[in-house]
């Protein structure tokens, strides 16, 4: 609310700048999520807390909001979201180390932390594993991150934390090799995703279970979900998502779950709309 002008300088100089008021929101969550995402990441080294001075606006606002006026969870809500894992597994791009952090989920042991980076065709560059043991209330720093030659100016990070086939945690950065430069991902061609939805009842709320693919060779950027109404296409508000923002590989799945009220469905069948920054319709 006090630096909007460098709020703006980020998506223009960070990421070519909008054409558009739908281009600019666009872009404006990649700043959002990773902006929010820093804040209670970068707090994990003494585990001392975050406290947002506002989630949300008590009027329709630009800006300081996690979900806006009209219940829109913003990807600075799901970035915010992935941080604060009990369990979690993060990039510290000041020490370029891997980092596992551990809020509240007890002494947990037999775990593997594993890295990729990936170039802009989705192209495996680089990847390191490591077995790790986590108390509560710590962070621990198994392996440093490298850099091979030949990366795209702009390329992906990407973490899981898992014991044997269960995924614990997982995470997913930017990075360009000039820092702050993401302009490259402009030249990101469309993707096509493949995503079948799972509608149940229960009473007065709706499930739906969303599976989620991409089956191109082309990096997916910020897939975003949205329950709408069937008939209308209107938005369904509020809705809670396991996961939104998010980011699909080439062959990479995902499963997301929704939940929303009937009442809140106005007597239409919720379905689930999918689109994203370079996720065609």
């Amino acid at each position: 609310a006090q630096g909007g002008a460098s709020f703006r300088d980020m998506i223009d100089k960070g990421y070519g700048g909008a054409a558009n008021a739908r281009e600019w929101v666009t872009l404006a969550q990649f700043v959002n999520y990773n902006g929010y995402r820093a804040m209670f990441e970068a707090q994990s080294r003494n585990r001392m807390g975050l406290l947002i001075w506002m989630s949300h606006p008590c009027w329709p606002s630009f800006v300081w909001q996690t979900y806006d006026y009209y219940f829109e969870p913003t990807a600075a809500y799901f970035g915010a979201k992935k941080a604060s894992e009990p369990l979690h597994i993060q990039w510290n791009p000041a020490a370029e180390s891997v980092e596992v952090v551990n809020y509240s989920a007890g002494a947990a042991s037999g775990l593997t932390a594993h890295a990729d980076i990936l170039n802009l065709d989705g192209s495996l560059q680089w990847e390191r594993s490591a077995a790790v043991e986590s108390a509560e209330d710590s962070t621990v720093a198994p392996f440093r991150m490298e850099y091979p030659a030949g990366l795209s100016a702009v390329h992906f990070i990407r973490l899981v934390l898992s014991r044997g086939p269960q995924t614990i945690s997982e995470n997913f950065y930017w990075r360009g090799l000039e820092e702050g430069d993401y302009r490259a991902i402009r030249n990101l061609p469309k993707v096509k995703l493949e995503a079948a939805t799972r509608t149940e009842r229960r009473g007065d709320t709706w499930l739906l279970t969303t599976e989620l693919r991409n089956p191109s060779t082309t990096p997916a950027l910020m897939v975003c979900l949205k329950a709408v109404r069937e008939k209308t296409g209107d938005r369904i508000l509020p809705a809670i998502y396991s996961d939104n923002y998010i980011s699909l590989m080439p062959g990479e799945r995902r499963t997301v779950l929704t939940e929303v009220l009937h009442a809140d469905t106005r007597g239409e069948r919720p379905i689930i709309d999918t689109g994203g920054f370079n996720v065609s319709q």
